[in-house]
């Protein structure tokens, strides 16, 4: 692990990464290294679970746990994972159980026990049948986090396996028309990308021991798929979406088997649609030149928000991920064209909210945590293999600055007070931050939280 910061007034360190400008308050970078020879996938993604980290890599097929506040390896050994391993994604289960989809030594989902992450260990693995291929595959977790589900290629199966008990559900698995990839839950169905026929199919999974198949939901025109377009499901539970290579996001009922807004609205100019992110009534699309924005409040008629400003031609790598800042205003997206930069927009207008963060090479998966909007993106360059994690990438947004200078500060008050007791429907008041009209000990004790937001520490 080695530490880095922008500033070497603000952090002390010796060594400055690629930022040429940063906020008032300062960055600082956290780079998370791992005993050589591990190596991650492209599309390795790792695992946060409130202050510990856990990532697979391959080469010397380990399972790491790390700290995000220190970047430090909390089992400095690892956890090996039976070769050839080939694992890539991690996913959390309850009970403090971890699961990893891969070959040990055939297919199979290998859990650990992450209860004490200074000292990682085996539970056990679920071993699947000889015909079907699940690693790399994803996968989704009931809500008592115990039974999960999981597609396999080349058979066409959808799986489902029980952590506490190591063992299938469903021992044969569910036969589909169609090659599956990308998956997503939504109550007591999965929706799943078929990357034969451009469609999407949906399975009943309200018994686990008896997966049964509800149908297709056909798409118009000509659509096709790759690994990364996935699905993701509005906050009703039954609405999905998903990007298309053409570029096409979709709209679809689980419930009902339908196209809410049949033809679905186009985005970006060339080459293919990819990952898509969703926060609220907000799609984030990455295209492969791109990222767009798509207003999902009417799901019969999806809208452009913005389009992502990036001041020139880029590329997002294949596996590459985009994540919403907690309030859902921010995106950040990783690309390996011009270089390996990590970008910040705002999705109202587009526009980059911080100069791009130079990282280290091949930038993959990417997500933002915790309050402060920290993000975390994996380098899976031969040169790298290693984990960034980026403390005041995002502009700190004070909800207590009335003047506009992006503190809250004396002069905030002053204002608040010289507006004390305004009450304008009409016409707003100066010191108002509730938004309700009127300026009042509501507004004072919303300042005063804020206090001190913006200033230097």
């Amino acid at each position: 692990m080695r530490t880095s910061g922008y500033w070497a007034a603000l952090t002390g360190a010796a060594l400055t990464v690629g930022l040429t400008a940063g906020p008032t308050r300062g960055q600082n970078v956290t780079i998370v290294e791992f005993p050589d020879p591990a190596g991650f996938y492209q599309n390795t993604t790792l695992l946060l679970d409130g202050d510990v980290g856990y990532v697979p890599s391959v080469d010397n097929d380990m399972l790491w746990s790390f700290s995000v506040v220190t970047g430090e390896l909390l089992d400095p050994d690892g956890l090996p994972l039976p070769a050839p391993g080939t694992a890539s994604d991690p996913f959390l289960f309850a009970n403090d159980l971890l699961a990893i989809p891969g070959w040990f030594p055939s297919q199979g989902i290998f859990v650990a026990d992450i209860s004490d992450p200074t000292n990682l260990t085996q539970v056990g693995i679920i071993a699947f049948p000889p015909t079907t291929n699940i690693q790399g595959q994803n996968v989704e977790v009931d809500d008592e986090g115990v039974i999960g589900y999981v597609a396999g290629f080349p058979n066409d199966t959808l799986y489902s396996f029980n952590v506490s008990t190591l063992s299938l559900e469903d021992p044969d698995g569910l036969s589909l028309p169609g090659n599956p990839d990308r998956i997503a839950r939504a109550g007591d169905r999965v929706a799943m990308v078929d990357t034969t026929n451009g469609r999407i199919m949906v399975a009943d999974v309200s018994d686990p021991a008896n997966l049964t198949f509800v149908g297709i939901i056909e798409l118009p025109g000509t659509n096709t798929f790759g690994s990364n377009d996935n699905i993701v499901f509005a906050d009703d539970g039954r609405t999905g979406f998903v990007s298309s290579n053409e570029r096409v996001l979709y709209s679809f009922d689980v419930l009902t088997l339908s196209l809410p807004d049949p033809d679905g609205i186009a985005f970006g100019t060339q080459s293919f649609g990819d990952h898509v992110a969703i926060y609220g009534d907000t799609a984030a699309c990455i295209w492969s030149r791109g990222l767009a924005f798509i207003d999902l409040s009417d799901h019969t008629d999806l809208t452009l928000i913005s389009n992502a400003d990036f001041g020139g031609t880029v590329a997002p790598q294949g596996s590459a991920t985009v994540a919403f800042t907690a309030d859902g205003s921010m995106v950040a997206i990783p690309v390996v064209y011009p270089d390996d930069y990590v970008y910040t927009f705002e999705v109202a207008t587009g526009n980059q909210v911080a100069p791009r963060l130079l990282v280290d090479d091949q930038p993959n998966y990417l997500t933002v945590f915790d309050p402060s909007n920290r993000v975390g993106v994996i380098c899976s360059g031969v040169e790298a293999d290693n984990i960034w994690l980026i403390n005041g990438l995002f502009p700190v947004v004070c909800v207590g600055d009335l003047d506009g200078d992006n503190d809250t500060d004396q002069s905030d008050l002053g204002m608040l007070l010289t507006d004390w007791g305004c009450d304008d429907p009409v016409n707003g008041c100066a010191g108002d931050l509730d938004g309700d009209d009127d300026t009042d000990q509501a507004d004072l004790g919303i300042l005063l939280a804020d206090w001190g937001c913006g200033t230097e520490p």
